[in-house]
């Protein structure tokens, strides 16, 4: 499939079909469901970037909206769901949802190779994001992009051919070291 060769990762740390991959390739956002104070899910849109060599899709959040962080530190599980096609170049593709464990990094980080593989995916879906990237509206924003890195370990895959969600989803348990 062409997309998967022009996404250029390494799909060997995520053992999915290729429909599945070419989403999660492919696709410019999910959503990402944590569990609040509560005990109610809280969805929040999410660029998200595959690090399938570590077994990773990596998400980040601005220190100024903390609640997924101090969500995902209370209650660890969480789910990505890849259902909007829109800008993906892909047609009928299955909605894929990813649910696992994630962590947040202690540390607040402003740059380092993640970071900066972040920023370059967002760039990419968002065009419009560059303006906000650049002087003088960068200086007024420096908050933005000290960020909390989340890191999602994959535990369950399930998809549904076509994007149908009132069909049963076919489904692939992932090992813990995925």
């Amino acid at each position: 499939m062409a997309e998967l060769e022009q996404s250029g990762l390494d799909r060997a740390g995520f053992p999915l079909p290729d429909e599945v991959w070419s989403v999660l390739a492919c696709f410019l956002v999910c959503e990402l469901a944590t569990i609040g104070r509560d005990g109610v899910p809280q969805t929040w849109p999410a660029v998200p970037l595959l690090l399938p060599d570590r077994g990773q899709v990596l998400l980040t959040t601005s220190i100024g909206f903390p609640v997924k962080a101090a969500n995902i530190r209370r209650n660890p599980r969480v789910s990505l769901l890849w259902s909007d096609p829109t800008g993906s170049g892909l047609s009928a593709p299955p909605s894929v949802l990813v649910q696992g464990h994630a962590t947040v990094d202690d540390d607040v980080a402003t740059w380092n190779d993640d970071l900066a593989r972040h920023w370059r995916r967002v760039r990419e879906v968002q065009p419009a994001s560059r303006r906000f990237t650049a002087p003088p509206l960068r200086g007024f924003l420096d908050w933005y992009f000290m960020r909390l890195l989340i890191r999602v370990a994959p535990r369950r895959v399930s998809w549904w051919a076509g994007g149908d969600t009132s069909r049963v989803p076919m489904v692939r348990e992932l090992p813990d070291e995925c």
